[in-house]
């Protein structure tokens, strides 16, 4: 219901409104009509179905357009409205141009609509319209129905547009092939059908659509290999044919395209090396041909590409060593080349080429030696990713140079020495990974007064540290602490076309995060020497979701404090030295789904309710004087351990029995040493025992 002063405006409004309308109708001018809502009505959609036929709104089901006959320009953008559109609105006998994008209107359009012949634009995009690709007038310039609910193949019949300058049916459920009549669009400038479910190859008589600057196909099912008639469309700016299963090796007459600027391949199966005609492409600012199955060396004639700022070849089957003409590339912002084959040392010049480099992604390859020494004073490196090489030596104190590093994972390696205190400065670092390297040394408490002011994810796991665990470090995580509520765990950390990425152990996997949350926080210490107390501080780590302090020789007793870590999804305390009994406050941790305090020496009965009656025998194994469910073995009502009561009587008896027979056995033994050592002393004493002697052969002296 509308209140009072919202009517009021209402009325206004409507009064203001007829009287433009008969101003611009008895002028004759264009009418452009453009709807913006008072946010004091609440639904816009439903007050506005509720016109009558004498109101000037005919976009709903059921109301006439009879006093629209002069309307050129229907705009109602991003309004939230919802219903079902009329189709009157498409064939009034003057309208040019309908834009309803991004709303909620819902129903079908009918494939034989029929529109008018001064219709230029029509953009429906954004909605929940269903039916079949509608027919386009011949006077129609753009068409837009993506991300919408239209379904079927895309008919032959879309050919007969022949001013069409741009067709958008991505982002629906489209099926079948793509017909080649539509190369007959000869004045078609941008083509996408991505995502959708379109199958077969692509059509060879496109190469007759000579205007084509945009060709956006990706996310299909389309097959076959590219035809190398496709890169005679010398106008061509931006190609996009990712996650199809396009396969075979990549025209070389792609060289042709001099004024590509965009070329996005991944996630297909393309074979064979990588061609030299694509480094012809001067105007080429981004390249992304990551997994596919390219293999061979990347050529020096890297350099040719003056303009690349994107350059993703990861996942293939790449090789040799990274020409260091590369960093002669000053544009570059993004170098992914992880998860190839590529081996020897990382030049010492990718640290410090160019200010502009953000993403430095080489995981996953055969990389040995020392990492970069040298990185610029401005280094502009955002992200850094080096795991799972053969690195070796000690982490470059010049690192500290990259303020705005984010991300550093260097895991899997062979790095030594002690940890790198001086990342305590870096003021927006997020990701720490230093896993599964030979780091050792005590963890120091930092003399900066905020170190990791932003730290979400540190994982130390599979070193050498000992020690205590570092107290004054845990005591300092604000990131861990009070990480904000509005932060959308839809949200994640990347770059310009980079989403950042890691593997952490989580509920005892070793798991990879293609995409890391910003809601994602995780400490892991596991599998080193740390010693002492679990510090009762960690408790103020709030927003913690995951905690391993697993094989180490923690000892003392679980601190009470991690009740207060409410956020925690998985803890692992497991292979430790500790004492005592599970305490209490641990069920106030009502997401965790994962628990292992198993190998301790932990006592007493297992805390019961909310988690807790979830979890399995394996949580606890190892632990002999715990006691209650889901373990067999029950507590007394003190808490401790106790049998069942058939089982001690049995054992009552079994102890009393086996005591009688030792009474009988002993009372015989010693009646028979007694009588047996009188009657032997007695034959002895009167003369030779020839029985005795016969019997064993022995002679008597």
């Amino acid at each position: 219901m509308l209140n009072k002063r919202a009517k009021a405006h209402l009325l206004l409004f409507m009064f203001m409104f007829l009287l433009i309308l008969n101003f611009s109708l008895s002028q004759g001018d264009e009418l452009k009509l453009l709807l913006s809502f008072k946010s004091s009505i609440n639904d816009p959609s439903s007050f506005l179905s509720n016109w009558n036929s004498s109101t000037p709104l005919c976009l709903w089901h059921g109301i006439s357009c009879n006093n629209f006959s002069r309307v050129k320009v229907i705009e109602l953008i991003e309004k939230n409205i919802s219903g079902i559109i009329s189709s009157s609105i498409f064939h009034l006998p003057e309208i040019e141009s309908i834009n309803l994008s991004t709303n909620r209107f819902s129903g079908e359009i009918p494939s034989d609509l029929v529109f008018s012949v001064f219709l230029r634009y029509l953009n429906l995009s954004n909605n929940h319209l269903t039916g079949g690709v509608p027919n386009c007038s011949i006077s129609l310039e753009i068409l837009d129905i993506g991300n919408n609910l239209f379904s079927g193949n895309i008919p032959p019949q879309i050919g007969v547009c022949s001013n069409l300058k741009e067709l958008h049916l991505e982002g629906n459920n489209l099926v079948g092939r793509i017909p080649s009549s539509i190369s007959n669009i000869s004045s078609l400038q941008i083509l996408t059908l991505a995502c959708n479910e379109l199958i077969g190859q692509i059509p060879h008589a496109l190469s007759k659509m000579k205007s084509l600057k945009w060709i956006y196909f990706g996310h299909n099912n389309l097959s076959g290999a590219i035809p190398r008639e496709l890169f005679n469309l010398v106008s061509l700016n931006h190609l996009d044919l990712v996650d199809n299963n396009l396969s075979g090796q990549i025209p070389s007459s792609l060289g042709n395209l001099t004024n590509l600027q965009y070329l996005f391949l991944y996630e297909n199966k393309l074979t064979g090396l990588l061609p030299r005609s694509i480094f012809g492409l001067k105007k080429l600012v981004e390249l992304d041909l990551s997994y596919n199955h390219l293999s061979g060396e990347i050529p020096e004639l890297i350099i040719e590409l003056k303009s690349l700022e994107i350059l993703h070849l990861s996942s293939n089957n790449l090789t040799g060593e990274i020409p260091s003409l590369i960093c002669k590339i000053s544009s570059i912002e993004v170098l992914n080349l992880a998860d190839n084959n590529l081996s020897g040392t990382i030049s010492p010049c990718l640290g410090n080429f160019s200010n502009r480099l953000s993403i430095l992604d080489l995981q996953s390859n055969s990389f040995h030696g020392t990492i970069l020494e040298t990185f610029r004073e401005d280094c502009g490196l955002r992200n850094i990713n080096f795991n799972g090489n053969k690195l070796e030596g000690s982490l470059p104190r010049s690192l500290a140079n990259c303020k705005n590093l984010e991300m550093m994972d260097v895991g899997d390696n062979k790095i030594n020495g002690t940890f790198p205190y001086w990342l305590y400065t870096l003021p927006e670092l997020q990701v720490l990974v230093l896993r599964s390297n030979k780091l050792h040394g005590v963890l120091q408490s930092s003399k900066i007064i905020h170190p990791f002011p932003k730290l979400r994810i540190l994982d130390l796991s599979n070193n050498d540290f000992t020690g205590p665990l570092p107290k004054g470090i845990i005591k300092n995580l604000k990131a861990m602490m009070n990480l904000s509520e509005q932060q959308s765990s839809l949200q994640y950390m990347q770059g310009r076309y980079y989403y950042y990425h890691v593997n952490l152990t989580v509920k005892g996997f070793y798991s990879e995060f293609p995409e890391i949350s910003k809601t994602l926080t995780s400490i892991d210490l596991s599998n080193n020497n740390f010693h002492g107390e679990i510090p009762s501080v960690i408790g103020k780590l709030r927003s913690l979701r995951g905690l391993n302090l697993s094989h180490n020789s923690l000892g003392s007793q679980i601190p009470t404090s991690m009740g207060n870590l409410t956020s925690l999804e998985w803890l692992d305390l497991s292979s430790n030295k500790l004492t005592g009994q599970i305490p209490n406050e641990l069920t106030d941790m009502t997401f965790l789904a994962f628990l292992n305090v198993s190998h301790n020496r932990l006592t007493g009965p297992i805390p019961q309710g909310k988690q807790f009656s979830t979890l399995e025998n394996g949580s606890y194994e190892g632990n002999l004087a715990l006691c209650g469910f889901p373990l067999s073995k029950a507590c007394n009502n003190d808490g401790r351990k106790q049998s069942s009561p058939s089982f001690l009587k049995e054992a009552d008896d079994s102890e009393s029995k086996i005591s009688f027979g030792w009474k009988i056995v002993l009372m015989g033994y010693g009646c028979g040493l007694i009588f047996g050592a009188v009657i032997g002393y007695v034959t002895f004493r009167n003369g030779e025992p020839k029985w005795f002697v016969t019997l064993f052969r022995v002679k008597y002296h």
